[in-house]
């Protein structure tokens, strides 16, 4: 080989090393500078797992959903789903949860979306005692939205 060629290899050779060191240097600073971040996550965040149940033998999980601190049940709902909703005196009403909406047959029937907490120690859902945004959940909680038949 030339010597011309010698010159030439080692020019490539010489931006191809400093390139690929600056790169190394910039990805590995991000990665201590994320790994930090990554650290400190537990300590500011829940997790929860939340069930969409349509009412037609279709239930949805997304078990593990990890929400800031101070989430309450509807920051979760929204969270993983699109939802409808309009705020009332009592609180967030849900109209609609992935297009499923609310049905109003009568004045004494209709299909809403109901909220329900798993109890560990009964093994039973328990209907949510207050409206979705006003229960703040406290992490490791089993949440369930059903599309539920009411009449009375």
């Amino acid at each position: 080989m030339s010597l011309k060629l010698y010159r030439i290899l080692l020019v490539i050779f010489l931006v191809w090393s400093v390139a690929s060191t600056t790169l190394m240097v910039y990805y590995y600073s991000k990665y201590q500078r994320l790994s930090g971040v990554l650290e400190k996550l537990p300590a500011k965040t829940i997790t929860v797992d939340i069930g969409i149940d349509y009412g037609n033998g279709t239930m949805v999980w997304f078990n593990g959903t990890i929400l800031p601190l101070k989430s309450t049940v509807f920051s979760a709902i929204v969270s993983v789903a699109n939802v409808e909703y309009r705020i009332g005196s009592y609180g967030a009403y849900i109209i609609a949860i992935n297009g499923v909406r609310e049905k109003i047959v009568s004045n004494r029937e209709g299909f809403s979306w109901m909220w329900y907490l798993y109890n560990t120690t009964t093994g039973k859902l328990t209907l949510g005692p207050v409206a979705a945004d006003k229960y703040y959940l406290s992490g490791g909680e089993v949440i369930i939205w059903k599309y539920s038949h009411w009449k009375f």
